[in-house]
């Protein structure tokens, strides 16, 4: 039998993902045990709340970081549709609480959550965790929390969220008292279950397994550093160049966070030799330089779809990095590299001088062998005559590009407001966006 195709594990997925999103609410509709003779306020409330916990719960297994899906999706999309679908949960949590007020204005008073029954104590907590993760997500860089912290308040007011919610599901014994809904509760309640213990302990022990050492940490320029890794005792974990791995120092990988990057050396290193481009921007990004050869490193991946086998390449690719979102794109020139490609490749890399500009080497060796056009533009250049100064326009990239430009694939990775300026050079270009994948280096 042969490996199943990544459209059919995308399709499979979100197949699964929606029947157990919408199974509670569901089931409620056709069980004939509507509390009404029709669909009343408070039966719209409970599949509402129904709906909008199920939603919650099944979010970790969208960012539970499968490896079976690995090569299915764009994490840069499931990151940000993460973010999209836990707002949408929190609206539905949110109208179901208003839609019960609204037909009992005496349950406004259960929200008080002290003296009041456990039943309705216990949905008032959950809801409180909902509103505290919704405002420490939207507001994490405004309250100046670090990953790490953050991430231990987000896993806890989740906890809080799901296990008071159930709590309140089970206590108001509305629809679980029906045999087959509690059973699917319960189902759902074993799964929740069971990727907190993937995400937290099986993964880890897997990792374990597979450990890296460092060979060497290079510093690039005042910020940056390239992270050299060798197996340590095993062969080495395959990649595809533009894919993404988490990863965490120290000899124990039982961490509670990974820190995304995107591979930037060669698929085809000997040795089963990886390279990552990291920036200092954060309490871990700024410890890599203090790094010594031969501490263990953990790598959780690969991960993303992005495949330059891939039919949609073939005729030629555009590659657009701005600043450390060049990592990707010098990880794809260098497999290019190694297997002596033919295809026409188009770079262009922005970033702020000629002082900050990574890889400017490897990118003149990999010209020697590619058919690689270079264009790097400089925000602010030393050299008043340099050529390419500003941004990245639709203009320079109409005067670069060959006339069959719009048969390339695109493949661009930088922080967001550039992937927007970029967007709009596209539609002016009349490239289309199914030509064009993305990767935004503020997802996690």
């Amino acid at each position: 039998m042969g490996t199943m195709r990544p459209l059919v594990k995308r399709a499979l997925f979100f197949f699964v993902y929606i029947t157990l999103v919408l199974l509670p609410g569901i089931l409620m509709l056709v069980s004939g045990k509507l509390r009404g003779p029709d669909f009343i306020l408070k039966d719209l409330a409970v599949f509402l709340g129904y709906t909008g916990l199920s939603m919650a719960g099944i979010q970790l297994i969208a960012v539970g970081k499968i490896r079976w899906l690995a090569d299915a999706f764009n994490m840069d999309k499931v990151y940000n549709n993460h973010h999209w679908l836990s707002l949408a949960s929190t609206f539905m949590i949110f109208a179901h609480v208003i839609l019960l007020v609204f037909d009992n204005a005496r349950v406004a008073r259960f929200l008080l959550i002290y003296g009041q029954p456990w039943k309705f104590a216990a949905g008032a907590i959950g809801l409180l965790g909902f509103i505290l993760i919704g405002i420490t997500s939207v507001a994490r860089r405004q309250l100046k929390l670090d990953y790490r912290v953050w991430l231990y308040v987000h896993d806890i007011l989740s906890a809080i969220l799901l296990g008071f919610g159930l709590i309140h599901l089970f206590k108001v014994d509305y629809y679980t008292q029906f045999p087959l809904m509690r059973a699917v509760w319960i189902f759902l309640i074993v799964l929740y279950s069971a990727m907190i213990i993937h995400i937290r302990i099986l993964k880890a022990f897997f990792l374990r397994k597979i450990p890296y050492k460092v060979e060497s940490v290079v510093r690039e320029n005042e910020t940056v550093y390239t992270l050299n890794l060798l197996p340590d005792g095993h062969k080495g974990e395959s990649f595809r160049a533009g894919q993404v791995a988490w990863i965490s120092a120290g000899d124990n990988p039982y961490v509670l966070s990974r820190n995304p990057f995107s591979y930037s050396g060669s698929d085809m290193a000997p040795g089963g030799r990886i390279r990552f481009s990291i920036k200092e921007v954060g309490d871990f990004t700024s410890s890599i330089k203090e790094l010594k050869p031969g501490d263990r490193m953990y790598i959780d991946g690969p991960y993303g779809r992005f495949n330059l086998d891939a039919p949609e390449t073939q005729k030629g690719l555009v590659l657009i990095g701005g600043g450390i979102g060049v990592a990707p794109v010098i990880g794809m020139v260098e497999s290019l590299r190694s297997a002596k490609d033919k295809r026409p490749i188009y770079v262009f890399y922005g970033d702020y001088s000629e002082r900050s500009v990574l890889y400017a080497e490897d990118f003149a060796k990999a010209g020697e062998v590619l058919d690689l056009h270079m264009i790097n533009v400089l925000e602010n250049p030393m050299d008043d005559d340099y050529p390419y100064k500003g941004y990245i326009t639709a203009d320079l990239m109409r005067n670069i590009l060959p006339g069959n430009y719009k048969e390339f694939l695109y493949f661009v990775c930088g922080p967001a407001p550039m992937l927007r300026a970029i967007e709009r050079n596209f539609k002016e270009l009349g490239i289309p966006m199914s030509q064009v994948q993305e990767e935004n280096y503020t997802m996690a």
